[in-house]
């Protein structure tokens, strides 16, 4: 008899079942794990259908691969939510045609499904900290999240998956899938197919065939494995024994508990576009209270900070929709112009006005201005290694009088800028920098 040493929870995400497993320490830390989203129901994991759990303890004891949660999503019908489009049935005494809905599927996995299990379990939300992988047709639409969602999914996992499936591997050739972030699984038994007399007794050529076309689009061998499991036929049981391995490989780089310091600072990015997730102010407070340990002349710590949610963001909407309404010349435009800035601060999920008591000391307020900026940058930083993003917008408006009375900035300080907070809806790509030896001069000489 199998003994889980974690949790399993039967949950439901919008009229979707959920089999929710929980590592051993869950309940025993604090910290923020990993999450792997497991098609049809988590059969893969689900002690009622394999033995897999017992040996994906092991290796969690073992240091072999993190501890993670586990996330089984039950299909509505997985001829229809696991394939990308429409395509006509290939069994004659079947007869069932496949339904195409995987797009609506993904999209339920990467926002409704994701945004609910972290918010109610510790996740670490981050790309590289999430993936999703399947048996079959549950391989074959992990794969196509690959390609449709490379920033929330970067751990793929394709076991035995359908590459016979009516132009998923033309798809795979013409789109071009490669991601830096991404590391893709892929397995198949050298028997599967064998038995068919029809497309899917091309099931083994055709993952090699889709495996080459991702090694050929960039893909080096830390980032895609193809695993031939010789023996094997296209069965549960093969693709249950072969699960753990799949974790393993996807999983195997040294966990750490902070992100590599270079790394990060490599991978920050400014982010303008968010999702509806609410930024929990709390976590904000306490990468606060790391980020102000700056270098500060004199400790005058000179800042402080608002933080605006929710309704709150209504006070600086409304000091802008009326400030914007006042400065625009044509009378026409006016309602126009207010509304549109008032939207657009709604829809930011948090705001940070960052405030600096200015010193009447030329070179202690140039100082303060120094230290401030690396609260910032420091805070910037924590937020990003948690999976939040943000950009510091220094607008024009942030220096006049309705804003500053709405915001209740008292005399003799001044506003830095605001910070737009979220969880990104999409990281954009690195910008190139100067080679630093092209902008240091060094002097070893009188």
């Amino acid at each position: 008899m199998q003994i889980v040493k974690g949790q399993l929870f039967a949950d439901v995400c919008h009229h979707r079942a959920l089999l929710v497993y929980l590592p051993p320490s869950y309940d025993k830390s604090t910290s923020r794990f990993p999450v792997m989203y497991v098609h049809d129901g988590g059969d893969l994991f689900d002690p009622a259908f394999s033995t897999a759990l017992d040996i994906i303890e092991d290796q969690f004891a073992e240091g072999k691969i993190p501890e993670l949660i586990l996330v089984g999503i039950q299909p509505g019908n997985r001829r229809d939510d696991y394939t990308p489009w429409f395509s006509k049935a290939i069994s004659p005494e079947r007869n069932i045609d496949f339904g195409g809905q995987g797009d609506a599927y993904l999209s339920y996995v990467a926002n409704e499904c994701k945004a609910y299990i972290d918010s109610k379990y510790r996740t670490d939300p981050r790309p590289e900290k999430t993936g999703i992988i399947g048996f079959s047709l549950g391989g074959l639409i992990s794969m196509y999240a690959a390609h449709q969602y490379p920033d929330v999914f970067t751990k793929i996992g394709s076991i035995s998956g359908s590459y016979w499936y009516e132009g998923m591997v033309p798809f795979m050739r013409e789109k071009k899938m490669y991601h830096s972030g991404l590391r893709i699984y892929m397995d198949v038994g050298s028997k599967e197919g064998a038995k068919k007399q029809n497309v899917q007794k091309q099931m083994v050529p055709l993952t090699k065939e889709a495996h080459q076309i991702l090694a050929d689009s960039g893909f080096t061998a830390d980032q895609l494995a193809l695993f031939i499991d010789e023996g094997a036929d296209h069965l549960s049981e093969c693709a249950n024994a072969r699960f753990p391995g799949a974790l393993q490989w996807l999983w195997n780089e040294k966990e750490e508990t902070e992100m590599e310091l270079a790394k990060l600072i490599r991978e920050r990015r400014s982010i303008h576009r968010f999702t509806d997730r609410e930024v929990d102010p709390a976590l904000v407070t306490e990468l606060m209270d790391t980020a102000v340990w700056a270098p500060n002349y004199h400790m005058t710590q000179p800042w402080r900070f608002i933080v605006t949610y929710g309704e709150g963001k209504r006070r600086i909407a409304e000091a802008v929709r009326i400030m914007k309404e006042k400065r625009e010349i044509d009378p026409a435009k006016k309602k126009e112009v207010g509304e549109k800035f008032y939207n657009k601060i709604m829809a930011i999920p948090m705001l940070m006005t960052v405030i600096m008591e200015e010193s009447p000391n030329l070179i202690t307020r140039q100082d303060d201005f120094a230290s401030t900026s690396i609260v910032i940058h420091n805070f910037s930083l924590l937020a990003w290694e948690k999976g939040i993003g943000l950009t510091w917008e220094t607008y024009p408006w942030i220096h006049e009088p309705e804003f500053r009375e709405a915001m209740g900035i008292r005399p003799g300080e001044k506003v830095l800028g605001n910070l737009h907070i979220g969880y990104p809806a999409a990281i954009p790509g690195a910008q190139p920098r100067i080679p630093a030896a092209e902008r240091i001069t060094l002097v070893d000489k009188a």
